[in-house]
């Protein structure tokens, strides 16, 4: 008994130890962890699939209110410019890449999207089949090279209308093509049906495929679509009548005729939204050096490019000599909702739904800043963009979409995804 307390608090030493051994037994064994300090393979059951990371996050912040957002990484890598995706049901999505590959996916349990089938590249499949070996150009239906490729897609009806640049070797040149895929979605099959609209002339290298334009939406009615045309880098087309470059298609989708709805247009490759309750068709753009634009899209206008423009020439355009008469001007043409100075790299345009959950953003656009990697916020009254308010960084956002229910889904040119639960 003297031997016990003469050596008490050795002996709570030790029995501290032998517990504190026996929990860290026990918690290894319970959460497999490896950190057994004699090597692995002590608990040799261990699956490390079952270690799974926290999953990432992120928020839009605005003063107005805040939105969670998961992200996660796409199971495919697309090139710079990336592709268009479409939602084809809750969970469920079609991504097309830059260079017409297709890849049908969803979200599974875990919030990681996952590949449900990998279709084969956007073609003209059996069509072009029996016109015969030297004829058929099946895999380059897009022309995908340094910055040309897909631009947009559409999905309407069980019809997918897909925007990308396509190489005419008959005219030794690139023109911008919209045709029509009929979408199978329990197969998740692509079938393509015909052509809507090619773009003239054929434009001949060197053009810069980030300019060509190529985005989609519907109009006023789903019968109605519109196209966005830029100048392909060759400006001195823009102002001539007789040619697509510059322009704002108007495509009628019964009869597939279209019509110039508006010109003066420099690389309206951003965004393109029309608001069916203002009946507004609302465009972003890239200008020169400075001078990105938001328009609000009138039929019969001109928007001034290459004669007019906010901001100035890069240096690589300064030896053309096609512009330089109205810098910070927009005299005699019509003027942008609203400019950005400097650049932002202006991107996708949404309109936030009257959802109830948030009347503040109702009625306002957000807007992809994709060269300052950011998100912002702008509120419109009437016919004016009052201001840019940035409500997301670090990612550069090629696509957003805002559903019915104010859910964001964004696609980035990293390969990410980020959408609201």
């Amino acid at each position: 008994m003297n031997l016990f307390k003469k050596y008490k608090k050795f002996f709570q030493f030790v029995f501290l130890v032998v517990a504190g051994f026996i929990i860290f037994l026990a918690g290894a064994n319970q959460y497999h962890m490896q950190w057994w300090p004699f090597g692995y393979g002590y608990f040799a059951h261990v699956d490390v699939d079952e270690i799974v990371p926290e999953p990432q996050q992120t928020k839009i912040s605005s003063i107005f209110g805040t939105q969670d957002l998961q992200v996660r990484d796409l199971p495919f890598n697309d090139k710079y410019p990336t592709g268009p995706f479409e939602i084809l049901a809750e969970k469920h999505f079609l991504f097309i890449t830059k260079c017409g590959d297709v890849y049908f996916t969803k979200l599974n349990e875990a919030g990681d999207m996952e590949i449900t089938k990998q279709g084969d590249r956007l073609s003209k499949g059996s069509l072009t089949e029996t016109q015969g070996e030297a004829d058929s150009r099946d895999d380059d239906l897009v022309y995908c090279k340094e910055l040309a490729g897909v631009k947009d897609s559409l999905l309407a009806d069980n019809i997918l209308y897909v925007a990308y640049t396509t190489w005419d070797s008959e005219n030794n040149g690139a023109r911008l093509a919209v045709s029509a895929f009929e979408l199978d979605v329990e197969s998740a099959e692509l079938t393509y049906r015909r052509d809507i609209f090619i773009s003239h002339p054929a434009v001949k290298e060197p053009f810069l495929g980030h300019q060509v334009g190529g985005k989609l939406v519907l109009g006023a009615d789903d019968k109605t679509m519109f196209l966005s045309v830029g100048d392909f880098s060759k400006p001195q087309g823009v102002q001539d009548p007789s040619t697509s470059l510059g322009k704002m298609i108007k495509i009628n989708l019964r009869d597939f005729s279209s019509e110039v709805y508006a010109s003066g247009l420099r690389s309206p490759s951003g965004g393109l939204y029309f608001d069916r309750e203002s009946n507004e068709l609302w465009e972003t753009e890239h200008g020169p050096k400075g001078g990105d634009e938001i328009n609000l899209i009138k039929p019969g206008k001109n928007y001034g490019w290459p004669l007019v423009s906010y901001g100035t020439l890069y240096e690589r355009e300064g030896m053309g000599n096609y512009y330089g008469n109205k810098y910070n001007s927009h005299e005699n043409f019509e003027k942008p909702a609203f400019v950005f100075i400097p650049s932002v790299g202006v991107g996708a345009i949404a309109k936030y739904p009257k959802t109830g959950k948030n009347e503040y953003w109702e009625n306002g656009f957000f807007v992809a800043g994709m060269a300052a990697n950011t998100l912002l916020y702008m509120r419109k009254e009437g016919e004016r963009l009052l201001y840019a308010e940035p409500v997301l960084n670090d990612y550069r956002i090629r696509v957003l979409k805002i559903d019915k229910n104010g859910r964001f889904f964004m696609k980035t040119d990293n390969d990410q995804f980020l959408w609201t639960e």
